[in-house]
């Protein structure tokens, strides 16, 4: 199921509500009159009236689940990665209004990946962020890949709550079409950075409320429950070349290890160039 709409913020009562408290207490005071009693249905449903008109636009008519299902499927959008194979796995790419991620352990492709979904964005003249609480995102890397970085917002955050407070903001103003929050340590620490679930689940609810899509970078799947769709990248080889040998590229392969509606388990090959040529993408990969 997608996930919840944001709360509603909430305000002081006020007018029609307060007309509406009155009318209760006094039914329970007092004991009414004949010609009191025949005038408070009136007044109750004048109180309710006024207060309808009040809410307006924050009443919203009730619909089924099927309804509901049937709707967020018609109106889903996707960002495409670049890559047939795995857009065809994901049903055309990250859905936009979605938390997502990639994990994967240090050489797996999972950083490749979100460069070219990066490169793949910013060509289509929008704008994009890129969260870096790992403090390892190189501006070279993603020029040689095709991005545009005048259409990237770097963020250089210094502590986990300064990434989580970040990416609202941004995911706040509702202008980015990407955001990347790349969560993996400093200093290559093992395991993941502890932030709560409670904090996935706001920004899975901001995002919701977005046309943007949100993809966490990690080292372990660390979002649980509160992802649309969790990409697991494992390194299978690397291919170097020259002499001396250079890193040339990884062969890795992307396990769909959470998806709403979606099969997972699938996996789907792929070539990640290590030092992509500029305005080159990675070689297509193969589903199987």
């Amino acid at each position: 199921m997608p996930p919840a709409s944001p709360d509603p913020s909430v305000g002081r009562a006020c007018g029609p509500v307060g007309a509406a408290r009155r009318i209760r207490i006094g039914s329970m005071t007092s004991a009414p009159s004949a010609s009191s009693a025949s005038s408070a249905p009136s007044k109750r449903s004048s109180a309710l009236e006024a207060l309808l008109v009040d809410l307006g636009s924050q009443i919203h008519r009730g619909t089924s689940a099927s309804q509901r299902v049937e709707e967020t499927a018609d109106s889903l959008r996707f960002c495409p990665t670049g890559l047939p194979a795995l857009d065809t796995c994901l049903g055309g790419g990250f859905p936009y209004g979605r938390l997502a991620e990639i994990c994967g352990a240090p050489s797996s492709g999972r950083t490749s990946l979100a460069l070219t979904l990066l490169a793949e964005t910013l060509g289509r003249g929008v704008l994009a962020a890129w969260i870096d609480l790992a403090d390892a995102f190189d501006p070279a890397s993603a020029v040689a890949a095709g991005s545009d970085l005048e259409r990237l917002l770097w963020v250089r955050a210094r502590s986990e709550d300064e990434a989580l407070r970040s990416c609202e903001r941004l995911l706040q103003t509702q202008g980015f079409e990407l955001i990347i929050l790349d969560v993996i340590p400093r200093q290559a620490l093992p395991g993941s950075v502890a932030i709560r679930d409670v904090s996935w689940l706001r920004l899975a609810r901001l995002t919701a409320s977005t046309h943007t899509v949100l993809v966490v970078l990690s080292n372990a799947s660390t979002t649980g429950a509160r992802a649309e769709l969790v990409l697991e990248m494992r390194p299978l080889a690397a291919r170097f070349v020259g002499s001396p040998s250079l890193l040339d590229a990884l062969e890795t392969t992307a396990v769909l290890r959470r998806h709403r509606k979606r099969p997972i388990g699938q996996e789907i090959s792929l070539s990640m160039d290590a030092e992509p040529e500029p305005h080159r993408l990675p070689d297509h990969g193969e589903m199987r």
